[in-house]
């Protein structure tokens, strides 16, 4: 019996709150909210990082990054994903990525049939690193018409199919104003923000979903539509990034929930149309919640849980996030995040600073009132989750993998050019 489809597509950077299904009105995001419509929709999920490597990792083995081995920019990725499983259920597996940190060298390939990462030529970006010193680094991949192909050779399997969009990244705008894909002095306020993400609808999601629906698979086949992190628009304070003409905004690098929080659409025949899911979700659920809709057996670990039964309750609570980003070189320091309904709890090991935040009272997390915690409760809180901070800082799985010293310096020349390392 053929089972059901899956599409996951994940888009760049890019925040909930600029979406029209989010209730965002500056533009409109019809095909995004043709599937949110169709499906369900989390108000509030919650992405393990806020850099795009260990974003992935967690969403695609559910555990964090103690368990998955991604932690910098110089990880392998090393448990078992969402795409090895399918595959070994008989599912065609394929993988279009545009960013070289998700690439084959850090082990995303893993369980991909077919595998399409961003290589030097046209479909890359190229950025000026240093007066006189131009490098060309493979972060970009239009891999949109190659993915309508696969699915068009492959519509008589089972498939599942994994898309990351990087065009709704800052620093693409360069390149999509040459191609003519957005326009000059259109939208253009963050480095083109709005115009990215509305030109990721038109010419990424709308025509995937043309392509199944003209197969006529739509019914057959189960779409995911999220973020792997967001980023700051001038709600908190940063540092320029260098050697990008001073660019502020937009940026990635801290645990606020601008960077943390992220779309989480579903559609699936076995879910209910157009409902909104209150609550704070994690993006280490969609693991075994996509299983579990296709009647997959979930045989391994996870650190995640099925959002099916909230998704019957309509509403999710008493849940706990966590989130790190021990990349130091990247911003203010080595992060861990703690968040809940309630409270953010963040912790800044290179400097040595904590910081708690009451999300219902500050939701925009301007008042720090770590000082202020007196009642013996709120210590025992911040006690445990000092625990588990540690927990997951130290309780790590042995790195088997490692990459080279010569693939590191190719990959802190990529960063440092897009602003991440200085």
């Amino acid at each position: 019996m053929k089972k059901r489809n899956l599409v996951l597509i994940t888009l760049d950077e890019v925040r909930p709150d600029h979406l029209s299904c989010y209730g965002y009105q500056r533009i409109s995001t019809n095909n995004i909210d043709k599937l949110a419509n169709e499906g369900v929709l989390f108000e509030n999920c919650i992405s393990a990082s806020d850099f795009t490597p260990i974003c992935h990792a967690s969403l695609l083995t559910g555990v964090y990054p103690n368990i998955h081995g991604v932690r910098d920019a110089y990880c392998v990725l090393q448990h078992i994903t969402i795409a090895q499983i399918l595959k070994e259920h008989g599912y065609r597996t394929a993988g279009f990525v545009g960013n070289g940190l998700l690439g084959a060298e850090h082990g995303f390939n893993a369980g991909f049939d077919y595998w399409d990462e961003p290589k030097k030529g046209e479909e890359v970006f190229e950025h000026h690193t240093y007066p006189g010193d131009t490098q060309v680094f493979l972060m970009g991949n239009w891999w949109v018409t190659r993915a309508i192909q696969w699915l068009k050779d492959n519509s008589s399997s089972n498939f599942f199919v994994w898309g990351h969009f990087y065009h709704t990244h800052e620093g693409s705008q360069h390149q999509l104003l040459q191609m003519g894909l957005i326009k000059e002095g259109e939208l253009p306020e963050f480095e083109y923000y709005d115009a990215k993400i509305k030109l990721a609808d038109e010419k990424v999601v709308g025509p995937i979903i043309d392509t199944i629906e003209e197969l006529g698979l739509y019914d057959k086949t189960d779409f995911v539509i999220m973020s792997d992190h967001g980023t700051t628009l001038g709600e908190h304070p940063a540092e320029p990034i260098p050697w990008r003409k001073g660019i502020i905004y937009p940026q990635h690098t801290n645990m606020w929930d601008t960077d943390l929080r992220v779309a989480l659409i579903i559609k699936s025949e076995n879910l209910p149309k157009s409902k909104k899911i209150k609550g704070m979700v994690r993006s280490i659920d969609v693991f075994p919640t996509l299983l579990e809709l296709l009647g997959i057996p979930i045989n391994v670990p996870t650190d995640g849980m099925s959002l099916n039964p909230i998704i019957e309750k309509g509403e999710a609570s008493g849940l706990v996030a966590y989130a790190e980003d021990l990349f130091e070189k990247r911003g203010p320091g080595a992060l861990q995040a703690i968040r809940t309904d309630e409270y953010k709890f963040i912790r800044n090991l290179s400097e040595g600073t904590e910081a708690l935040y009451n999300l219902e009272e500050d939701p925009g997390e301007k008042i720090n009132i770590i000082s202020n915690v007196w009642l013996p409760a709120e210590r025992k809180m911040l006690r445990e989750w000092r625990e588990k901070m540690n927990y997951y800082l130290w309780q790590t799985v042995g790195l088997k993998k490692v990459l080279s010293d010569q693939q590191r310096k190719q990959i802190e020349t990529r960063l440092r050019a897009l602003g991440y390392i200085k």
